[in-house]
């Protein structure tokens, strides 16, 4: 099967949109961890959840550590 221009750029868009819905999940799954060993143990909470979820653990640890991504969680929260 000859894979085209088009085809590649739809699996690529595809694949990191997957990788933003799972982000959000192991974000959230990671403060969960985080709850359960204390925050202590954020560093193996964030390892968990990026094999977990099949993320990249250098970018979890980016995104958690991202001022914006705090801000929207606040405002969502209250």
């Amino acid at each position: 099967m000859k894979i085209t221009k088009s085809m590649f750029i739809e699996n690529y868009k595809k694949k990191i949109s997957d990788n933003i819905g799972n982000m959000d999940e192991a974000i959230h799954y990671a403060f969960k961890l985080t709850d359960t060993y204390g925050i202590m143990r954020i560093n193996k909470a964030i390892l968990e959840a990026s094999i977990e979820y099949q993320v990249d653990e250098t970018k979890l640890r980016e995104q958690i550590n991202n001022a914006s991504f705090m801000l929207n969680e606040r405002t969502k929260n209250e």
